[in-house]
């Protein structure tokens, strides 16, 4: 495990620099991504950001963000990767073959494996935004509006616009700092949650109308499938913080989303209201995340799939809160 002034040692060494963040990128992986690309380029370094999946429509006002190229196949050598927000496998761009001898993994997710040696973990900050803040500022790379801009979203997306339990007075301190710098609240606040698309909203009535719960109330879920995508010509983005809906359930400790991405196979989200801790949980099923925020992917059939991943979450829940009588009591 590393600490910030291995980055920085490492980074003042290099001059030719990939950065890249996990599939499907969120708001705090490309406010990251962006916010590190244009300070490093402040020194002076050649940086190429690229991810394995498009940008999100709804981050698309990010600063640079039309720069992020796009696929699987990365070209040429660099002196150094970055990888943020995520384990290097989840970037999907690799698969072991790394055009880069130094490798640099920044993340704030507690499962991340840290299996390079510069790999710095924060599990206590609110997002990986919160530690890029603290990398530029450590370098001593001015901050300007363009960079605070996508460092604000990276911080405001990843705390629920500072409503989740993960928002600490550090990340206060950092947004009310970024937008000294020139980040513009109601900017990110428009476009992430006040500019859907029609397709989202027809495709979002349908899926909260499927919502099921268990018969203590304290676990529910939605299904997102194939059938609605095409249905509404609708796409995985167009699913962000769907779950979200789910969770604010009275009553509901924990929220899943099923959203199918093959035949025989589901991208599993999980959220929870903080009484449960998903970590462990994620990780039984093969993927990862935070304690309130986690997921995997899980392959079979829906039923099946279900199946396995309630009966989980069910013993989970009860596991750390103890059974619950069908009024919600605990017994």
């Amino acid at each position: 495990m590393s600490e910030p002034a291995d980055i920085i040692a490492a980074l003042r060494n290099c001059n030719r620099l990939l950065i890249s963040v996990h599939k499907n990128p969120d708001g705090d992986a490309l406010g990251s991504q962006l916010a590190l690309m244009l300070a490093l380029e402040k020194s002076n370094k050649t940086v190429v950001a690229q991810n394995i999946d498009p940008v999100p429509e709804i981050y698309r006002f990010l600063p640079a963000s039309s720069r992020i190229k796009t696929g699987s196949t990365v070209e040429g050598r660099y002196d150094a990767i970055l990888v943020l927000d995520a384990d290097p496998p989840r970037t999907g761009l690799f698969d072991g073959n790394y055009p880069a001898d130094t490798r640099i993994n920044i993340d704030h997710h507690i499962t991340n494996p840290a299996e390079w040696p510069l790999t710095w973990l924060a599990p206590s900050a609110s997002a990986t935004g919160e530690m890029v803040y603290e990398l530029i500022q450590r370098l001593g790379i001015p901050m300007d509006r363009e960079i605070a801009l996508c460092l604000y979203t990276a911080i405001f997306t990843d705390t629920g616009s500072f409503r989740y339990s993960n928002t600490t007075p550090k990340s206060m301190r950092i947004a009310a700092d970024l937008i000294e710098a020139g980040a513009d609240p109601w900017l990110v606040t428009e476009n992430v949650y006040e500019s859907f698309a029609y397709r989202r909203i027809k495709l979002l009535g349908n899926v909260l109308a499927g919502v099921e719960r268990t018969e203590d109330g304290r676990i529910a879920w939605v299904v997102v499938t194939e059938e609605l995508f095409r249905r509404f010509g609708a796409s995985s983005e167009d699913t962000e913080n769907f779950i979200n809906f789910v969770r604010s359930t009275k009553g509901v400790e924990v929220a899943i989303l099923f959203r199918q991405t093959a035949a025989l196979q589901y991208k599993i989200s999980l959220r929870s209201k903080g009484r449960v801790d998903l970590s462990g949980l994620a990780q039984s099923l093969g993927g990862g995340g935070h304690k309130n925020a986690a997921g995997s992917t899980v392959d079979g059939t829906l039923d099946e799939v279900k199946e396995r991943v309630i009966g989980a979450v069910n013993n989970a829940v009860e596991a750390q809160l103890g059974s619950a009588s069908l009024d919600g009591r605990r017994s």
